[in-house]
Protein backbone atom coordinates (compact mmCIF):
# COMPACT_ATOMS: atom_id res chain seq x y z
CA UNK A 1 0.00 0.00 0.00
CA UNK A 2 3.04 2.16 0.67
CA UNK A 3 4.11 2.05 -2.78
CA UNK A 4 0.72 2.64 -4.37
CA UNK A 5 0.21 5.72 -2.35
CA UNK A 6 3.14 7.32 -2.92
CA UNK A 7 3.32 6.65 -6.87
CA UNK A 8 0.27 8.42 -6.46
CA UNK A 9 2.10 11.33 -4.62
CA UNK A 10 4.67 11.81 -7.31
CA UNK A 11 2.12 12.49 -9.92
CA UNK A 12 1.00 15.90 -8.46
CA UNK A 13 4.09 17.81 -10.42
CA UNK A 14 4.91 21.27 -9.89
CA UNK A 15 2.82 22.26 -12.75
CA UNK A 16 -0.09 20.72 -11.19
CA UNK A 17 0.37 21.93 -7.91
CA UNK A 18 0.16 25.66 -9.44
CA UNK A 19 -2.80 24.84 -11.80
CA UNK A 20 -0.46 24.46 -15.14
CA UNK A 21 -2.50 21.71 -16.69
CA UNK A 22 -1.27 22.22 -20.08
CA UNK A 23 1.73 19.90 -18.78
CA UNK A 24 -0.30 16.97 -17.89
CA UNK A 25 -0.28 15.83 -21.45
CA UNK A 26 3.53 16.09 -21.69
CA UNK A 27 3.21 13.31 -18.36
CA UNK A 28 4.32 9.64 -19.56
CA UNK A 29 2.01 7.16 -20.24
CA UNK A 30 2.51 5.21 -16.80
CA UNK A 31 1.54 8.17 -15.26
CA UNK A 32 -1.28 8.76 -16.85
CA UNK A 33 -2.82 5.43 -16.51
CA UNK A 34 -3.55 6.42 -13.08
CA UNK A 35 -5.26 9.71 -14.17
CA UNK A 36 -7.23 10.32 -11.31
CA UNK A 37 -4.41 11.97 -9.56
CA UNK A 38 -3.71 14.49 -12.02
CA UNK A 39 -7.10 15.36 -12.74
CA UNK A 40 -7.73 15.51 -8.93
CA UNK A 41 -5.24 17.62 -8.92
CA UNK A 42 -6.16 19.65 -11.19
CA UNK A 43 -9.24 20.60 -9.10
CA UNK A 44 -7.08 20.97 -6.28
CA UNK A 45 -5.11 23.65 -7.66
CA UNK A 46 -8.32 25.60 -8.92
CA UNK A 47 -10.04 25.37 -5.89
CA UNK A 48 -6.84 26.62 -3.81
CA UNK A 49 -6.61 29.66 -6.52
CA UNK A 50 -10.31 30.58 -6.37
CA UNK A 51 -10.21 30.77 -2.77
CA UNK A 52 -10.62 34.37 -1.02
CA UNK A 53 -7.25 35.70 -0.41
CA UNK A 54 -8.06 38.93 1.35
CA UNK A 55 -10.78 41.08 1.93
CA UNK A 56 -10.17 42.75 -1.78
CA UNK A 57 -11.67 39.77 -3.45
CA UNK A 58 -15.32 41.65 -3.42
CA UNK A 59 -13.17 43.53 -6.06
CA UNK A 60 -14.58 40.99 -8.67
CA UNK A 61 -17.85 41.06 -9.12
CA UNK A 62 -19.93 39.25 -7.16
CA UNK A 63 -21.89 37.09 -9.83
CA UNK A 64 -19.04 36.36 -11.32
CA UNK A 65 -17.43 34.92 -8.02
CA UNK A 66 -20.43 33.22 -6.83
CA UNK A 67 -21.14 31.85 -10.50
CA UNK A 68 -17.39 30.49 -10.76
CA UNK A 69 -17.23 28.60 -7.30
CA UNK A 70 -21.16 26.97 -7.76
CA UNK A 71 -19.62 25.56 -11.13
CA UNK A 72 -16.58 24.24 -8.97
CA UNK A 73 -18.09 22.92 -6.73
CA UNK A 74 -20.62 21.02 -9.08
CA UNK A 75 -17.89 19.83 -10.55
CA UNK A 76 -15.92 18.60 -7.68
CA UNK A 77 -18.71 16.81 -6.58
CA UNK A 78 -19.08 14.85 -9.55
CA UNK A 79 -15.47 14.31 -9.62
CA UNK A 80 -15.81 12.88 -6.13
CA UNK A 81 -18.59 10.66 -6.69
CA UNK A 82 -16.72 9.64 -9.95
CA UNK A 83 -13.60 9.12 -7.65
CA UNK A 84 -15.37 7.39 -5.44
CA UNK A 85 -16.75 4.50 -8.06
CA UNK A 86 -13.24 4.06 -9.17
CA UNK A 87 -11.93 3.64 -5.55
CA UNK A 88 -14.46 0.93 -4.96
CA UNK A 89 -13.72 -0.81 -8.67
CA UNK A 90 -10.34 -0.83 -7.29
CA UNK A 91 -11.38 -2.24 -4.29
CA UNK A 92 -13.11 -5.11 -6.64
CA UNK A 93 -10.53 -5.59 -8.54
CA UNK A 94 -8.49 -5.55 -5.99
CA UNK A 95 -10.80 -8.37 -4.60
CA UNK A 96 -10.77 -10.42 -7.66
CA UNK A 97 -7.32 -10.34 -8.08
CA UNK A 98 -7.17 -11.82 -4.34
CA UNK A 99 -9.87 -14.43 -5.36
CA UNK A 100 -7.64 -15.66 -8.53
CA UNK A 101 -4.85 -16.19 -6.76
CA UNK A 102 -6.53 -18.48 -4.24
CA UNK A 103 -8.40 -20.04 -7.49
CA UNK A 104 -5.13 -20.88 -8.87
CA UNK A 105 -3.76 -21.89 -5.39
CA UNK A 106 -6.39 -24.53 -5.15
CA UNK A 107 -5.57 -25.11 -8.78
CA UNK A 108 -2.34 -25.86 -8.62
CA UNK A 109 -3.11 -27.68 -4.98
CA UNK A 110 -5.33 -29.73 -6.70
CA UNK A 111 -3.06 -30.89 -9.60
CA UNK A 112 -0.29 -31.77 -7.25
CA UNK A 113 -3.32 -33.64 -4.79
CA UNK A 114 -4.16 -35.13 -8.28
CA UNK A 115 -0.54 -36.40 -9.22
CA UNK A 116 0.21 -37.90 -5.83
CA UNK A 117 -2.91 -40.03 -6.10
CA UNK A 118 -2.09 -41.37 -9.79
CA UNK A 119 1.54 -41.63 -8.44
CA UNK A 120 -0.18 -44.09 -5.53
CA UNK A 121 -2.53 -46.12 -7.44
CA UNK A 122 0.40 -46.57 -9.86
CA UNK A 123 2.47 -48.52 -7.23
CA UNK A 124 -1.17 -49.89 -5.96
CA UNK A 125 -1.44 -51.15 -9.62
CA UNK A 126 2.00 -53.05 -9.26
CA UNK A 127 1.46 -54.50 -5.83
CA UNK A 128 -1.73 -56.13 -7.25
CA UNK A 129 -0.30 -57.23 -9.98
CA UNK A 130 2.49 -59.16 -7.84
CA UNK A 131 -0.05 -60.80 -5.73
CA UNK A 132 -2.07 -61.91 -8.30
CA UNK A 133 1.12 -63.79 -9.61
CA UNK A 134 2.09 -64.87 -6.56
CA UNK A 135 -1.59 -65.84 -5.39
CA UNK A 136 -1.13 -68.15 -8.88
CA UNK A 137 2.34 -69.80 -8.13
CA UNK A 138 1.21 -70.56 -4.16
CA UNK A 139 -1.87 -72.01 -5.84
CA UNK A 140 -0.69 -74.15 -8.22
CA UNK A 141 2.07 -75.09 -5.54
CA UNK A 142 -0.82 -76.09 -3.81
CA UNK A 143 -2.23 -78.15 -5.85
CA UNK A 144 1.35 -79.83 -6.13
CA UNK A 145 1.22 -80.73 -2.52
CA UNK A 146 -2.51 -81.78 -2.65
CA UNK A 147 -1.34 -84.39 -5.52
CA UNK A 148 1.59 -85.23 -3.26
CA UNK A 149 0.02 -86.42 -0.34
CA UNK A 150 -2.36 -87.76 -1.92
CA UNK A 151 -0.03 -90.25 -3.61
CA UNK A 152 1.72 -90.59 -0.37
CA UNK A 153 -1.76 -91.69 1.46
CA UNK A 154 -2.68 -93.94 -1.04
CA UNK A 155 0.82 -95.95 -0.63
CA UNK A 156 0.40 -96.15 3.20
CA UNK A 157 -3.00 -97.48 2.18
CA UNK A 158 -1.86 -100.16 0.03
CA UNK A 159 0.81 -101.06 3.10
CA UNK A 160 -1.42 -100.60 5.38
CA UNK A 161 -2.34 -104.19 5.67
CA UNK A 162 0.64 -105.09 6.83
CA UNK A 163 1.84 -103.42 10.38
CA UNK A 164 5.52 -103.26 11.09
CA UNK A 165 4.24 -105.31 14.66
CA UNK A 166 2.64 -108.04 12.05
CA UNK A 167 5.94 -108.37 10.38
CA UNK A 168 7.92 -108.36 13.40
CA UNK A 169 5.88 -111.31 14.80
CA UNK A 170 5.21 -113.32 11.57
CA UNK A 171 8.74 -114.49 12.60
CA UNK A 172 10.88 -113.31 8.99
CA UNK A 173 14.03 -112.41 9.04
CA UNK A 174 15.36 -109.42 10.87
CA UNK A 175 17.15 -107.86 8.29
CA UNK A 176 13.75 -107.41 6.18
CA UNK A 177 12.05 -106.31 8.98
CA UNK A 178 14.23 -103.93 9.85
CA UNK A 179 13.78 -102.77 6.37
CA UNK A 180 10.43 -102.48 5.90
CA UNK A 181 10.19 -100.45 9.65
CA UNK A 182 12.48 -98.02 7.90
CA UNK A 183 10.07 -97.64 5.10
CA UNK A 184 7.20 -96.94 7.26
CA UNK A 185 9.25 -94.43 9.07
CA UNK A 186 10.27 -92.29 6.21
CA UNK A 187 6.98 -92.56 4.61
CA UNK A 188 5.49 -91.30 7.69
CA UNK A 189 7.96 -88.57 7.91
CA UNK A 190 7.27 -87.50 4.47
CA UNK A 191 3.50 -87.67 4.59
CA UNK A 192 3.98 -85.31 7.82
CA UNK A 193 6.35 -83.08 6.09
CA UNK A 194 3.99 -82.32 2.99
CA UNK A 195 1.02 -82.17 5.82
CA UNK A 196 3.17 -78.74 7.21
CA UNK A 197 4.08 -77.56 3.87
CA UNK A 198 0.44 -77.64 2.52
CA UNK A 199 -0.47 -75.87 5.92
CA UNK A 200 2.05 -73.33 5.31
CA UNK A 201 0.92 -72.95 1.24
CA UNK A 202 -2.58 -72.28 2.75
CA UNK A 203 -1.45 -69.58 5.00
CA UNK A 204 0.08 -67.73 3.14
CA UNK A 205 -2.35 -67.84 0.06
CA UNK A 206 -4.75 -66.82 2.60
CA UNK A 207 -2.68 -63.58 3.56
CA UNK A 208 -1.68 -62.50 0.21
CA UNK A 209 -5.96 -62.79 -0.78
CA UNK A 210 -6.27 -60.58 2.47
CA UNK A 211 -3.59 -58.35 1.19
CA UNK A 212 -4.83 -58.40 -2.19
CA UNK A 213 -8.41 -57.73 -1.23
CA UNK A 214 -7.49 -54.49 1.33
CA UNK A 215 -5.25 -53.38 -1.84
CA UNK A 216 -8.12 -53.31 -3.94
CA UNK A 217 -10.25 -51.52 -1.21
CA UNK A 218 -7.39 -48.86 -0.80
CA UNK A 219 -7.18 -48.81 -4.71
CA UNK A 220 -11.06 -47.83 -4.91
CA UNK A 221 -11.01 -45.38 -1.87
CA UNK A 222 -8.36 -43.20 -3.82
CA UNK A 223 -10.04 -43.95 -7.41
CA UNK A 224 -12.92 -41.99 -5.54
CA UNK A 225 -9.99 -38.97 -4.20
CA UNK A 226 -9.04 -38.87 -7.36
CA UNK A 227 -12.38 -38.33 -9.23
CA UNK A 228 -13.20 -35.55 -6.44
CA UNK A 229 -9.76 -34.07 -7.11
CA UNK A 230 -10.17 -34.03 -11.16
CA UNK A 231 -13.57 -32.10 -10.42
CA UNK A 232 -12.29 -30.13 -7.45
CA UNK A 233 -9.90 -28.96 -10.40
CA UNK A 234 -12.43 -28.19 -13.09
CA UNK A 235 -13.85 -26.03 -11.13
CA UNK A 236 -11.69 -24.26 -9.86
CA UNK A 237 -10.26 -23.80 -13.53
CA UNK A 238 -14.22 -22.69 -14.46
CA UNK A 239 -14.06 -20.21 -11.41
CA UNK A 240 -10.51 -18.69 -12.20
CA UNK A 241 -11.58 -18.23 -15.78
CA UNK A 242 -14.81 -16.32 -14.33
CA UNK A 243 -13.01 -13.83 -12.31
CA UNK A 244 -10.59 -13.14 -15.39
CA UNK A 245 -13.85 -12.40 -17.48
CA UNK A 246 -14.53 -10.54 -14.53
CA UNK A 247 -11.51 -8.51 -14.36
CA UNK A 248 -11.30 -7.59 -17.94
CA UNK A 249 -15.17 -5.97 -17.78
CA UNK A 250 -13.89 -4.48 -15.09
CA UNK A 251 -10.97 -3.36 -17.23
CA UNK A 252 -13.06 -2.04 -20.06
CA UNK A 253 -15.04 0.07 -17.53
CA UNK A 254 -11.41 1.53 -16.35
CA UNK A 255 -10.65 2.35 -19.96
CA UNK A 256 -14.33 3.86 -20.73
CA UNK A 257 -14.05 6.41 -17.54
CA UNK A 258 -10.51 7.13 -18.60
CA UNK A 259 -12.12 8.74 -21.90
CA UNK A 260 -14.81 10.34 -19.88
CA UNK A 261 -12.15 11.76 -17.62
CA UNK A 262 -9.96 12.94 -20.79
CA UNK A 263 -12.95 15.19 -21.88
CA UNK A 264 -13.58 16.38 -18.08
CA UNK A 265 -10.07 17.78 -18.32
CA UNK A 266 -10.48 19.40 -21.50
CA UNK A 267 -13.49 21.43 -20.32
CA UNK A 268 -12.01 22.02 -17.13
CA UNK A 269 -8.57 23.39 -18.96
CA UNK A 270 -10.16 26.77 -19.35
CA UNK A 271 -11.83 27.44 -16.53
CA UNK A 272 -8.54 26.31 -14.30
CA UNK A 273 -6.76 29.14 -16.56
CA UNK A 274 -9.49 31.45 -15.81
CA UNK A 275 -9.37 30.91 -12.30
CA UNK A 276 -5.63 30.89 -12.36
CA UNK A 277 -5.51 34.78 -13.78
CA UNK A 278 -7.89 35.78 -11.55
CA UNK A 279 -6.08 34.48 -8.06
CA UNK A 280 -3.26 35.70 -8.97
CA UNK A 281 -4.91 38.91 -9.45
CA UNK A 282 -5.77 38.91 -5.79
CA UNK A 283 -2.73 37.88 -4.84
CA UNK A 284 -0.92 40.49 -6.31
CA UNK A 285 -3.85 42.81 -4.67
CA UNK A 286 -2.91 41.43 -0.89
CA UNK A 287 0.82 41.94 -1.68
CA UNK A 288 0.01 45.51 -2.20
CA UNK A 289 -2.36 45.73 0.59
CA UNK A 290 0.82 43.92 2.71
CA UNK A 291 3.38 46.20 1.56
CA UNK A 292 1.03 49.44 2.29
CA UNK A 293 0.83 48.11 5.61
CA UNK A 294 4.23 47.17 5.99
CA UNK A 295 5.49 51.26 5.06
CA UNK A 296 2.94 52.54 7.46
CA UNK A 297 4.13 50.16 10.37
CA UNK A 298 7.41 51.27 9.49
CA UNK A 299 6.24 55.46 9.49
CA UNK A 300 4.02 55.01 12.78
CA UNK A 301 7.28 53.05 14.37
CA UNK A 302 9.91 56.24 12.96
CA UNK A 303 7.10 58.60 14.64
CA UNK A 304 6.82 56.65 17.81
CA UNK A 305 10.65 57.06 18.45
CA UNK A 306 10.90 60.14 17.73
CA UNK A 307 8.19 60.87 20.23
CA UNK A 308 10.56 58.44 22.61
CA UNK A 309 7.55 55.67 22.28
CA UNK A 310 7.37 52.70 20.55
CA UNK A 311 4.51 51.15 18.13
CA UNK A 312 2.97 47.82 18.19
CA UNK A 313 1.37 46.97 14.86
CA UNK A 314 -2.22 45.56 15.64
CA UNK A 315 -2.85 41.62 15.29
CA UNK A 316 -4.65 42.33 11.77
CA UNK A 317 -1.27 44.35 10.88
CA UNK A 318 1.04 41.49 12.41
CA UNK A 319 -1.11 38.78 10.81
CA UNK A 320 -1.22 40.28 7.21
CA UNK A 321 2.70 41.00 6.93
CA UNK A 322 3.54 37.69 8.36
CA UNK A 323 1.07 35.41 6.18
CA UNK A 324 2.68 36.86 3.32
CA UNK A 325 6.02 37.35 4.27
CA UNK A 326 6.46 34.19 2.78
CA UNK A 327 9.12 31.60 4.87
CA UNK A 328 12.21 33.17 4.10
CA UNK A 329 15.50 32.01 3.50
CA UNK A 330 16.00 28.57 4.82
CA UNK A 331 17.62 28.28 8.13
CA UNK A 332 16.35 26.10 10.50
CA UNK A 333 14.24 29.11 11.84
CA UNK A 334 10.55 26.94 11.07
CA UNK A 335 8.97 24.09 13.63
CA UNK A 336 8.82 20.87 13.08
CA UNK A 337 5.55 19.63 11.49
CA UNK A 338 5.93 16.67 13.97
CA UNK A 339 8.54 14.76 15.32
CA UNK A 340 9.73 11.66 14.66
CA UNK A 341 11.99 9.47 12.28
CA UNK A 342 11.88 10.62 8.80
CA UNK A 343 11.27 7.31 6.89
CA UNK A 344 12.11 9.19 3.03
CA UNK A 345 13.77 12.41 2.55
CA UNK A 346 13.48 14.72 -0.86
CA UNK A 347 14.98 13.69 -3.93
CA UNK A 348 15.22 10.24 -2.83
CA UNK A 349 13.97 7.33 -5.41
CA UNK A 350 10.83 6.85 -5.49
CA UNK A 351 10.32 4.53 -8.42
CA UNK A 352 12.11 3.99 -11.26
CA UNK A 353 13.20 7.68 -12.54
CA UNK A 354 10.57 9.64 -10.01
CA UNK A 355 11.79 11.33 -6.78
CA UNK A 356 10.21 12.39 -3.46
CA UNK A 357 9.09 16.07 -3.43
CA UNK A 358 8.76 15.83 -0.01
CA UNK A 359 9.67 14.28 3.31
CA UNK A 360 7.67 11.42 5.18
CA UNK A 361 7.41 11.19 8.71
CA UNK A 362 6.99 8.82 10.70
CA UNK A 363 4.86 9.23 14.56
CA UNK A 364 2.06 7.88 16.65
CA UNK A 365 -1.12 7.63 14.78
CA UNK A 366 -3.03 11.07 16.24
CA UNK A 367 -0.24 13.12 16.71
CA UNK A 368 -0.82 16.67 16.32
CA UNK A 369 0.40 17.97 13.56
CA UNK A 370 1.72 21.83 13.19
CA UNK A 371 2.04 24.35 10.89
CA UNK A 372 5.54 25.26 10.54
CA UNK A 373 5.04 29.59 10.44
CA UNK A 374 2.10 31.79 10.08
CA UNK A 375 -0.06 31.40 6.65
CA UNK A 376 -3.58 31.14 5.40
CA UNK A 377 -5.26 27.66 5.17
CA UNK A 378 -5.75 26.89 1.50
CA UNK A 379 -7.17 23.35 1.58
CA UNK A 380 -8.58 21.06 3.84
CA UNK A 381 -9.76 18.02 1.83
CA UNK A 382 -8.96 14.65 0.73
CA UNK A 383 -6.45 14.34 -2.39
CA UNK A 384 -5.60 10.29 -3.90
CA UNK A 385 -2.01 9.65 -2.92
CA UNK A 386 -1.99 12.15 -0.47
CA UNK A 387 -4.95 11.52 1.87
CA UNK A 388 -6.35 14.14 3.86
CA UNK A 389 -4.54 17.20 2.95
CA UNK A 390 -3.86 20.41 4.55
CA UNK A 391 -2.15 22.97 2.70
CA UNK A 392 -0.97 26.23 4.34
CA UNK A 393 0.40 29.29 2.09
CA UNK A 394 2.98 31.71 3.20
CA UNK A 395 2.70 34.43 0.85
CA UNK A 396 5.48 35.27 -1.81
CA UNK A 397 4.25 32.12 -3.23
CA UNK A 398 5.45 29.90 -0.73
CA UNK A 399 3.24 27.40 0.75
CA UNK A 400 4.17 23.93 2.75
CA UNK A 401 1.32 20.79 2.55
CA UNK A 402 0.50 18.07 4.66
CA UNK A 403 -0.59 15.01 3.97
CA UNK A 404 -1.62 11.32 5.25
CA UNK A 405 -4.08 12.79 8.20
CA UNK A 406 -6.73 11.24 10.23
CA UNK A 407 -8.68 14.51 10.03
CA UNK A 408 -8.42 18.58 9.54
CA UNK A 409 -8.21 20.71 12.92
CA UNK A 410 -8.86 23.89 10.54
CA UNK A 411 -11.13 24.71 7.79
CA UNK A 412 -10.33 27.14 4.53
CA UNK A 413 -9.61 30.49 5.06
CA UNK A 414 -8.30 29.96 8.43
CA UNK A 415 -5.34 32.17 9.40
CA UNK A 416 -3.17 30.08 11.13
CA UNK A 417 0.10 30.79 13.45
CA UNK A 418 3.45 28.64 13.30
CA UNK A 419 3.36 26.08 15.96
CA UNK A 420 -0.89 25.86 15.67
CA UNK A 421 -2.26 22.48 15.48
CA UNK A 422 -3.97 22.39 12.04
CA UNK A 423 -4.47 18.10 11.61
CA UNK A 424 -3.42 14.82 13.47
CA UNK A 425 -1.36 12.12 11.83
CA UNK A 426 -3.19 9.65 10.38
CA UNK A 427 -2.84 6.21 7.39
CA UNK A 428 -5.23 8.16 4.90
CA UNK A 429 -4.24 7.91 1.24
CA UNK A 430 -3.66 3.97 1.37
CA UNK A 431 -0.57 4.11 4.14
CA UNK A 432 0.43 0.95 5.79
CA UNK A 433 1.96 2.99 9.21
CA UNK A 434 0.92 6.23 10.57
CA UNK A 435 3.08 8.75 9.22
CA UNK A 436 3.04 12.56 7.86
CA UNK A 437 3.82 13.89 4.58
CA UNK A 438 5.41 16.98 4.13
CA UNK A 439 6.49 19.28 1.59
CA UNK A 440 7.54 22.80 0.77
CA UNK A 441 6.78 24.67 -2.35
CA UNK A 442 8.89 28.07 -3.64
CA UNK A 443 7.00 29.71 -6.59
CA UNK A 444 5.35 26.05 -7.36
CA UNK A 445 8.01 24.45 -7.03
CA UNK A 446 8.62 21.41 -4.73
CA UNK A 447 11.93 22.65 -2.73
CA UNK A 448 14.00 20.71 0.10
CA UNK A 449 11.88 20.92 3.49
CA UNK A 450 15.09 20.03 5.57
CA UNK A 451 16.75 23.15 5.89
CA UNK A 452 13.83 25.18 6.96
CA UNK A 453 12.92 22.54 9.66
CA UNK A 454 14.78 23.65 13.33
CA UNK A 455 16.78 21.24 15.26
Amino acid sequence: MKEKASFAISMVTEDTITGNTGHLSALPNKLMRRPWSALYASVFCAGVLLLPLSSHAADAPAAKTADNKTQLKTIQQDIAEKEKSVQQQKQQRSALLDQLKQQENTIAQASRSLRETQGTLTELDKDISSLTASIGKLQTQQSQQQNLLSKQLDAAFKQGQHSGLQLILSGEESQRSERILAYFSYLNEARQKSIEELKQTRTDLSVEKKTLEQKKNQQKVLLDEQKAQQQKLEEARTARKKTLTSLEVSLEKDQQGLAELKLNESRLRDQIAKAEREAKARAEREAKEAARVREQVKAKEQQAKKTGSSYKPSESERSLMARTGGLGRPGGQAVWPVRGNVTHRFGEALQGELRWKGMVISAPEGSEVKAIADGRVLLADWLQGYGLVVVVEHGKGDMSLYGYNQSALVNVGAQVKAGQPIALVGTSGGQGEPSLYFEIRRQGQAVNPQPWLGR
